[in-house]
């Protein structure tokens, strides 16, 4: 990669690392909706004015729409809202590395859905590691659903499968699509379909009675977690192999840590560094051979959006 792509890289993994940082401020004054709510719909303003600026144009295919209106649901609006719920409860540095697993559930369900995809014994070992590396994560209390730490962490993980489950759809269902126009509509439905629910849950934030801080990571959280990240994502995989843009997967967990530590001064459980170097293991092998991984062709995972996030 040239220096710009590697700048471009790491500027990706330290935004969608500092989106789960935005969260955990946030929640201290918004609700889990209205936090998911705020994210897509400044993703939305700032995506949709590139779509226009670029004379792009939508589908009118209702098939088309119907897709997007899956995706909408089950890899925007429903883990953005899960992880800002698990975020009350767990720091956001462990919602993150938790979150990095999401390529695991990529990979099983691509074995499922995609005919071309096999689960080959390195894929096996792979996931292995993976799968363990959460479990070393979440710790001796994993079956302790009591507790309302463990039920946050396995929030995150079902946030996951739903960013896994929207990448291999999109692979399944709207391949070739244009990647802005597809993110466009995706944010402005997911977006659509939660404003009811704010709405009747009375979540909708009053935005002059929220803290500074709040207020700047709303906007660090919409503009550049659903928007600049996304826009650079796409700018990346137009110009470098995407299995060399697969790093910010691995890359955007720590810079989570960091802005955890660095602003929230948050220090992560003995057991995360192990546990995310598992999940990083796990990672790489599973996509070892298969230069194709969904994880880094989907055009329409936000990810880590939490995150990514």
């Amino acid at each position: 990669m040239r220096p710009i792509h590697v700048a471009g890289l790491l500027l990706l993994a330290s935004i969608w690392g500092a989106s789960f940082m935005f969260i955990k401020i946030m929640v201290d004054e918004m609700e889990p909706l209205a936090v998911g709510w705020v994210r897509l719909g400044g993703g939305s303003m700032l995506i949709v004015t590139v779509v226009v600026a670029t004379g792009r144009r939508l589908s009118r295919s209702r098939t088309y729409w119907l897709n997007v209106c899956v995706i909408s649901v089950i890899s925007s609006a429903a883990p953005l809202v899960l992880i800002a719920t698990a975020q009350r409860e767990i720091a956001s540095g462990l919602a993150a590395m938790l979150n990095g697993a999401m390529p695991l559930w990529v990979a099983i369900f691509s074995t499922i859905f995609l005919p071309l995809e096999r689960l080959t014994r390195m894929k096996l070992v792979g996931l292995a590691l993976g799968f363990a590396g959460l479990a070393v994560i979440i710790g001796p209390d994993a079956f302790d659903l009591s507790s309302g730490s463990t039920r946050a962490q396995f929030l995150v993980v079902l946030a996951t499968t739903g960013y896994a489950g929207g990448a291999v759809f999109t692979r399944r269902r709207l391949m070739g699509v244009d990647p802005t126009t597809l993110a466009a509509a995706q944010n402005v439905v997911a977006f659509a379909l939660l404003t009811p629910f704010v709405v009747g849950a009375g979540a909708v934030p009053n935005f002059p009675d929220l803290e500074g801080r709040t207020l700047l990571a709303a906007a660090g959280l919409a503009f550049l977690g659903q928007g600049v990240a996304i826009m650079i994502y796409y700018w990346l995989l137009s110009n470098v192999e995407a299995t060399r843009v697969s790093v910010v997967t691995y890359l955007a967990p720590i810079a989570a840590l960091f802005w955890g530590w660095a602003v929230l001064d948050e220090i992560p459980p003995l057991m995360a560094i192990p546990g995310l170097t598992l999940i990083i293991a796990g990672i790489i092998i599973v996509n070892r051979r298969s230069r194709t991984a969904l994880v880094t062709e989907e055009p329409s995972i936000p990810r880590p959006s939490g995150g990514g996030t």
